[in-house]
């Protein structure tokens, strides 16, 4: 058993030559499996978590609040099933963002549509607050 003479906050005796060889050879493994974890999560994630979180907004208000508040909860599932069907259609489109081959890129105009819809969501929750 190795004893170190050090504080365990310092940094750890050097590695040898072939300690770093080893390293520098998993190295890109682990970055693509973190890629590809980091991918899910953002190509699908997001999305499901955007929409779970409208719809469940949205099940807050019409349960808890009175009549007057309804057309606010009802907005709210509107834009929950906009971003579904967004996610929907962007994950049918991109089919190949798990191929690490090819380089990721960013789908432009379902980001575009997304802001489109938030800012339409949110302006029109202006609307229904200023009615209030």
């Amino acid at each position: 058993m190795v004893e170190y003479d050090r504080h365990p906050i310092e940094s750890p005796p050097a590695m040898t030559e072939a300690e770093l060889v080893e390293i520098s050879f998993y190295k890109p493994l682990i970055f693509l499996t973190n890629s590809n974890a980091a991918r899910q999560r953002t190509f699908e994630g997001a999305y499901w978590r955007t929409c779970l979180a409208s719809f469940g907004f949205s099940m807050l208000i019409l349960r808890i609040f009175e009549r007057s508040f309804y057309g606010i909860g009802v907005l709210f599932v509107a834009f929950g099933g906009v971003i579904l069907v967004i996610s929907y259609y962007r994950r049918q489109s991109n089919m190949d963002v798990f191929d690490n081959s090819k380089p990721f890129v960013t789908s432009g105009r379902y980001v575009a549509l997304t802001g489109i819809a938030g800012l339409a969501t949110y302006l029109t929750l202006l609307i229904l607050i200023v009615k209030l």
